[in-house]
């Protein structure tokens, strides 16, 4: 009887050792698993890290870019203004020209006729 004890015994220890020896490979294989989890989400996250990093200095040269454009605008707006200016001032000065040159036309009408008449005055 005591030998059936034993292989009684020996087969439960061995049912157990089987037992322990299936949840360690099942908390194995889940380590395992979780362990690859683990190194995707840290590849996953170095990648959008790299593609953050590229991103930001994208954008730090196209705010330069933008600031660059800004201040050409600005200048050519100043400019623009500028030439507006001095047309409307060419303008004015033209104008005044015209009528300088309207009057100074009519006075020498009027000497010609002046001079026509004296010519006349002096032949009769």
């Amino acid at each position: 009887m005591e030998g059936a004890v034993k292989n009684r015994v020996i087969a439960i220890l061995a049912v157990v050792v089987i037992i322990f020896f299936l949840l360690w490979l099942a908390a194995y294989s889940t380590a395992s698993k979780q362990k690859a989890n683990v190194a995707s989400k840290a590849a996953l996250s170095m990648e959008l890290e790299e593609k953050n990093v590229k991103l930001e200095k994208e954008k730090a040269v196209l705010t330069e870019e933008l600031k660059n454009a800004q201040g050409k605008l600005a200048e050519e707006k100043a400019s623009q203004e500028a030439t507006k200016k001095t047309l409307s001032q060419e303008q004015v000065a033209e104008q005044a020209l015209k009528v300088e040159l309207e009057r100074v036309t009519r006075l020498k009408e009027a000497l010609e006729q002046d001079l026509k008449d004296a010519l006349a005055g002096q032949k009769k």
